[in-house]
């Protein structure tokens, strides 16, 4: 699978979900062969204030 010109090894790629996909389970998945994995889902607002 090729995103651009960027080839991904598998096809599977680890949606991004608030509250699930922390770093661990991150990398988890890309030990059992995910071949994108997001961080989870970051306020806009938090990041601009510096705060979470």
């Amino acid at each position: 699978m090729n995103i651009g010109d960027i080839k991904i090894k598998t096809p599977v790629i680890l949606a991004p979900m608030a509250g699930v996909t922390d770093y661990p389970f991150r990398i988890l998945c890309k030990e059992m062969g995910a071949g994108i994995v997001y961080s989870e889902f970051v306020s806009a607002d938090g990041i601009i204030r510096e705060n979470s």
